[in-house]
This record gives C-alpha cells, structure tokens and sequence, in this order.
C-alpha cells in the first residue's frame, strides 16, 4: 500500500423524516393538526441535479425509508464545495421518459434501483411516495383505519428545492456528511394550503388529481430544512 497515494474524499447526504419536532419512526403514531392519528408505512422521493453555483455533486439520488431511514445518496466529492445546495423533487423531462433498465446498474435511476417507484416509459417516474393509515374518526378509537397514499410524479410536477447553510460532520479522515430534513407534519399542515386525509387521502397523479398531487409534492418541498 503507498502511503503516499491521495486519500479519495466522500460525502453522504442524508434524510431525515421528523413529525414535529420528533424524528419520525414508521409503525408509530403521529397526531395531525385535525386530531386525527395516523402512522406511516412508506416515504420515498427521488432528488436530482444536486448541484452548487452550477457544479453538480450528483445527478440523481433515490431515497427510501424502507430500505434505508437516512440515506439518499453517497459518492465522491468535496463537501467544503457545497455550503448551500439547489436540487429537483423529481426527474427532469428530458430523462423522465427514458427506459430506466437501460441504464448502468450502478446508476440511482436504473428500475431495479427504483423499483416500484416507475409507471412505465410513458408517464415516468414516481416522483414522490407517501403511503401510511389514519384515523380520521370522531371517536379516534382506531377502529375506523383508512390508508392514505400519494404517488406524485409527471412533468408538471417536477419541484425545484434550495438550502442555505449545510451543516457537515465529519465521519472519518474520508468521509464528510449533511442532515437534510423534512418535517412530514408540514406536508399536511402546509403554509399555504392544508391537507386533510379525510377529504383528500389519495392521489395517483391522474386527471382531476392536479390539485392535490400540487399540495402535497410542494409541501413536501416547503417542509424540507437544514436544521
């Protein structure tokens, strides 16, 4: 081994789904701004063109809580380069409809890396999943569950986020690492437009779903923090 030999610097970006202040934990009972209570059982979002004053440190990152509760993405870079971030909820148009099985393996849009998270050629990818169940009834015995589901995705739906001040860690002599967080309350407590999941508890992204799948993508972007 030349102990000479550069050593190569990474960075891992994170996400951390909270409930209003608390960190967020699947299975577990949360309390909406109605009263309703509700528990989650999936959250996943895809980001792209994760970038700084115009230099990209990656082009897409696929995140789900399932399969990991933190990560969204991990590679080669330099983090003192990315104080602040801009990137996409989504994927651009002009790669939305390509075939996602013919991309490279390693690549985070590549179907089997996506998965579940595709509709086909035409309509794309799933932007945006938010699955879980409530209980939107008066009595709030949590007999009465429904389950609540947002697929967002489409064109028209691609959201452009920006974060200001990146807090990083370093791991080991390599490694350097960010929170991002995202406060799952205010997706339904927007700031300018509530969600209520007893009126409005499902969008697949179809015809007369605009509004909703609207609220719901750009809440979910507003609710996005560094801290």
């Amino acid at each position: 081994c030349d102990d000479d030999e550069p050593v190569v610097q990474e960075v891992r970006i994170n996400l951390v789904p909270t409930y209003n202040g608390q960190i967020l934990e699947f299975n577990t009972d949360y309390t909406t701004q109605e009263g309703y209570t509700i528990e989650f059982t999936k959250i996943n979002v895809i980001m792209t063109n994760f970038s700084h004053n115009g230099n990209e440190l990656f082009a897409s990152g696929v995140y789900k809580y399932e399969d990991d509760s933190r990560v969204l993405w991990e590679g080669p870079g330099d983090y003192s380069e990315f104080p602040s971030m801009t990137s996409n909820i989504g994927v651009p148009a002009s790669e939305n409809h390509e075939d996602p099985s013919a991309r490279p393996s390693s690549d985070p849009l590549n179907i089997l890396n996506t998965d579940d998270m595709h509709w086909g050629w035409n309509p794309g990818y799933i932007f945006l999943m938010i699955e879980g169940k409530a209980d939107t009834s008066a009595t709030q015995n949590g007999q009465d569950l429904m389950n609540f589901l947002y697929h967002i995705g489409k064109d028209d739906f691609l959201v452009p986020v920006s974060l200001q001040n990146l807090t990083w860690t370093q791991i080991n002599s390599s490694l350097h690492e960010t929170d991002i967080y995202v406060d799952m309350y205010k997706v339904f407590d927007g700031d300018t437009a509530d969600i209520d999941m007893k009126l409005e508890r499902s969008s697949h992204t179809m015809p007369g779903q605009e509004t909703l799948s609207n609220k719901v993508i750009t809440n979910f972007a507003n609710a996005l923090s560094t801290e």
